[in-house]
């Protein structure tokens, strides 16, 4: 008889798409699977900007707790989500192919980012979206928008804001990307957040083997670079920045851009890595940032 999987994960349709991803996965092994929805401190407070949590996971840590616990036995979490500082005895054993890293601008009239008039309303709760549109459209009107990805687009179509900015992979993975417009915005000048668009796979200390299997080798190379990024400079969700690496033969093209909270660019490379990069050499690119940080 194959061992039974619990599966933990938030409750959202694009968590539990993501957990979804992760079961067939599971069962093309021939393991049975069964998902548990776990609420998180993001869930319950609702009403409070995501960098006020400061770096304490809040869309993570209840799930790795329950990982800990024994209660489930593998988590599965957005990665860009997930601090640099594991709960104790949980690890990242895998993270699946990524889908797109960028972020998407959506409008009720399909204008794009550009096109939109001065004076118009934006909606994200992101400090590092509200500091890229400061960048590039100062004249445009920011106000704080949370909640799921139907939420959003519900108050998008309810005329309250003019335009709001999601996550292209999370359109993907809800099936809703072919039949919408939206702009998808260059990487490379809206930077997105680091790990945006993988999906991670954490277990148990010493149960790696029940998840390492569906590890994709290059995104996990990307995402390790651009969490490190962040660890070494010092910055999450409490600070405008963007970081993200992308793979181009025996190369990876890093981006790292460190805003003020007015749009202000504090900080920014754009640089070649080796693909089996060394934290010295990424050390090396990034030493004169960290005092502007």
């Amino acid at each position: 008889m194959s061992r039974r999987i619990v599966i933990g994960t938030r409750g959202s349709k694009l968590a539990l798409a993501q957990a979804h991803k992760v079961r067939e996965e599971l069962e093309g092994e021939g393991y049975e699977t069964e998902i548990r929805i776990i609420r998180t401190s993001g869930d319950i407070k609702k009403d409070r900007p995501l960098h006020e949590f400061k770096g304490i996971g809040a869309f993570v840590r209840e799930i790795d707790l329950a990982l800990k616990r024994g209660e489930v036995d593998i988590a599965v979490h957005s990665l860009k989500d997930v601090p640099t500082q594991r709960v104790e005895g949980t690890v990242i054993a895998a993270v699946l192919e990524r889908e797109s890293p960028c972020d998407a601008f959506v409008t009720r009239d399909g204008r794009s980012f550009e096109e939109l008039e001065g004076g118009s309303v934006v909606g994200t709760s992101s400090l590092r979206r509200r500091a890229m549109v400061l960048k590039l459209r100062k004249d445009l009107k920011i106000e704080n928008l949370r909640g799921n990805v139907d939420t959003r687009l519900r108050k998008l179509s309810e005329g309250i804001y003019d335009g709001i900015f999601l996550a292209e992979a999370g359109l993907i993975r809800l099936g809703i990307h072919e039949e919408m417009k939206y702009q998808r915005l260059n990487p490379y000048t809206f930077v997105p957040s680091a790990n945006q668009g993988i999906i991670a796979v954490a277990t148990r200390e010493g149960e790696e083997e029940l998840a390492s299997f569906m590890n994709h080798d290059e995104t996990y190379r990307e995402a390790m670079l651009e969490r490190f990024v962040i660890s070494y400079l010092g910055v999450g969700c409490a600070v405008p920045a963007g970081v993200y690496a992308e793979s181009a033969g025996n190369k990876i093209r890093l981006v790292c851009e460190v805003l003020g909270e007015g749009g202000e660019v504090k900080a920014r490379v754009d640089e070649r890595v080796s693909r089996d990069w060394s934290e010295e050499e990424v050390e090396e690119i990034l030493r004169g940032l960290s005092g502007l940080v």
